[in-house]
């Protein structure tokens, strides 16, 4: 069974030079724009891109509508489709333009890759995330064991992360250089720590309780006066194999390097969670806990913008897209309330006009 064609991947070498060098994309989003390329060479049984059929293209969106989510078995969600739209459209737009292909693709036929407009207004929607209260979090702090090195970083790490709402990426790359304990935060310098967009982000302690601010203040001594580490050192270590008497591989002590992959980390989170009788919370749910926090502590549209700076976002229009769907329980509170408050003032025309402004300038 044929499952490669030469000539294809040569073209797709040369896509993904461009989109690299010339558009600036990571090589997450090469590897995203490659598993779509290949799901489509699977269904042209790996032919040539050229001569662009519609009818294999329609036939192809009729079949991918159909595949299922290979852990949870439930059929694909549209937002996965609609990348996966979005990248074969880009593909073949810029495949048009290119010596060999320039006369075996008929651009207007490249459009019928698109969704129906109700499969892309479906995955443009807001789904409904998921996410722990700032109680659940401290109800799992308080479950975790902390007697082993590995217990304590543990525990430090999901302090760590509703401390400062830092992304999984960065957290993984920090080292204790980049915190500041004395005056409570961290700088995330692209140079080192992997922040998205390689943006440089100042990340002062959120006011989400002692007990996290303490737990990583004990950690922070931890590995520099007991452990002996240096400031270049991971400021969270991944674990250190090693054999033990019966030849097996155990992990007890800390290791001196950073983790390679994110996935222990999200491990240890969701495990944490699932121990104590809660969902398996990702790393990143937190971000979502910590903007749910803004709409209780922020008292004008500077506090907003600060809060919203906080979490590494240029504008607070950023935050309440991506984060700050409220959840409809609140939402029914919020609007049962309104106007009980003799304090509540209401949002003014300046309020909205300050909000679209921060937009403009990002």
């Amino acid at each position: 069974m044929t499952t490669y064609n030469a000539k294809n991947e040569r073209i797709k070498r040369e896509y993904f030079e461009w989109e690299k060098e010339a558009n600036g994309k990571s090589q997450q989003t090469i590897d995203n724009i490659n598993a779509a390329l290949y799901l489509y060479e699977k269904h042209i049984n790996f032919k040539d891109f050229a001569p662009l059929v519609k009818n294999s293209i329609v036939a192809f969106k009729s079949e991918i509508m159909k595949k299922e989510n290979c852990r949870t078995h439930k059929p694909i969600s549209k937002t996965y489709l609609l990348h996966t739209s979005k990248h074969l459209i880009e593909f073949f737009k810029w495949l048009s333009c290119q010596s060999g292909y320039k006369k075996k693709i008929h651009k207007p036929d490249i459009a019928y890759f698109k969704l129906s407009d109700k499969d892309t207004q479906i995955a443009n929607s807001p789904s409904s995330k998921k996410f722990p209260t700032i109680s659940q979090i401290e109800c799992v702090i308080k479950k975790m064991p902390a007697e082993t090195e590995i217990q304590k970083r543990d525990r430090a790490l999901i302090a760590f992360l509703i401390l400062t709402g830092v992304r999984v990426n960065a957290l993984s790359s920090l080292k204790i250089k980049h915190i500041f304990i004395e005056d409570g935060y961290i700088e995330q310098d692209p140079n080192e720590v992997k922040t998205k967009f390689s943006k440089k982000i100042t990340t002062y302690f959120f006011p989400v309780g002692d007990i996290f601010k303490n737990i990583v203040i004990d950690w922070f001594n931890f590995l520099k006066d007991e452990k002996h580490f240096d400031y270049d050192s991971p400021l969270f270590p991944k674990t250190k194999l090693e054999l033990n008497q019966n030849n097996q591989f155990v992990g007890e002590r800390l290791d001196v390097e950073h983790w390679q992959s994110t996935t222990p980390i999200r491990e240890i989170i969701e495990s944490a969670f699932e121990s104590s009788g809660f969902l398996r919370y990702t790393p990143h749910a937190f971000r979502h806990t910590l903007t749910q926090f803004s709409y209780e502590l922020c008292k004008n549209p500077g506090d907003f913008k600060a809060f919203s700076q906080n979490l590494g976002h240029g504008s607070p229009l950023t935050t309440l897209a991506s984060y700050g769907h409220i959840p409809v329980e609140n939402q029914g509170k919020i609007i049962k309330n309104l106007g009980k408050n003799d304090e509540d003032q209401p949002v003014t025309r300046k309020d909205i006009i300050e909000l679209l402004s921060q937009k403009n300038r990002t």
